[in-house]
């Protein structure tokens, strides 16, 4: 069997266990309910739809071969694929406005608005993406793929990477600023305990120059080969498509171990939860 059958499995099985459980986390937890992560919830969902879509239904299809049509599971898992995208996405826009313009974050990020915000990044790969894809698969019209391929590239791979750099540099900078003020007011004042604004600031650029550093790395060779396929000027071997479709998975196998050691609140929680669990398996001594 090839390689690629053997070890897919591995982040798939990692991104649907670690994914689930963060999900399973913030709708149990009350304090885990916040804006910040209403924005990690919708890109958890992505990342577990990528787990449990995309290679399971290549494998099942390679065991079938010719009697599969691979058309309307690949169109699913792509749009996955495309969401958790959009959901970094507005999760960075929702921190590069927490760090960079705290004093007016909350009046800016309201309850409301960050469901806009997340509705609209599941909005635009389904509607872009997945209603002709998905139409086309069922033979009820007709695209442009040479056309369409262009502007889903661009959309969802080009475009984020480059955004994603950009917002994430300007948060690092920030995150640091504020780092070296509080810094510098804790010294003035002699203040024994660390300022706990400074620390969140520090926890939230974190996370995301993690979760984004995840994504470029895992998406550099999809942009490569992206390239490839439009100037012809290298070959897009089979090879380079299946370490393509190992580091796709493997980026959302990845996100939730960011969570779990940068994330102070959903730290917090595992903590909890495996120290009750701990707890409620003692054995009372007689």
């Amino acid at each position: 069997m090839h390689w690629y059958w053997i070890l897919g499995w591995i982040p798939s099985t990692l991104a649907i266990l670690g994914n689930g459980f963060v999900i399973y986390l913030i709708c149990t937890r009350r304090r885990l309910k916040t804006n910040p992560n209403r924005f990690v919830l919708s890109l958890t969902l992505a990342d577990f739809g990528v787990g449990a879509c995309f290679f399971p239904a290549h494998f099942i299809c390679n065991l079938q071969q010719s009697n599969c049509n691979r058309g309307i599971a690949d169109d699913i898992a792509v749009l996955m694929i495309y969401s958790s995208t959009t959901s970094l996405c507005a999760m960075t826009v929702d921190r590069y406005l927490a760090i960079v313009r705290p004093l007016t974050y909350t009046t800016l990020m309201t309850r409301k608005r960050a469901e806009c915000l997340i509705a609209f990044s599941w909005f635009v790969p389904f509607v872009t993406y997945f209603v002709p894809a998905f139409c086309t698969s069922l033979h009820g019209c007709s695209i442009n793929f040479n056309i369409t391929v262009v502007i889903w590239t661009s959309m969802f791979e080009f475009i984020p990477c480059v955004l994603l750099l950009l917002l994430t540099v300007k948060i690092i900078r920030t995150a640091r600023k504020h780092c070296r003020h509080f810094a510098k007011l804790d010294s003035q004042l002699r203040y024994n305990a660390p300022y706990h604004k400074g620390h969140r600031t520090v926890s939230s650029a974190r996370v995301i120059a993690t979760v984004v550093a995840i994504f470029i790395a895992c998406y550099a060779l999809e942009v490569y080969s992206s390239l490839c396929y439009f100037t012809k000027v290298c070959e897009a071997t089979d090879d380079l498509v299946r370490v393509v479709y190992f580091l796709v998975v493997t980026n959302s196998a990845a996100n939730p171990i960011a969570y779990a050691l940068f994330k102070r609140d959903i730290k917090k929680e595992i903590r909890n939860t495996f120290r009750h669990k701990g707890k409620s398996i003692d054995v009372p001594r007689v």
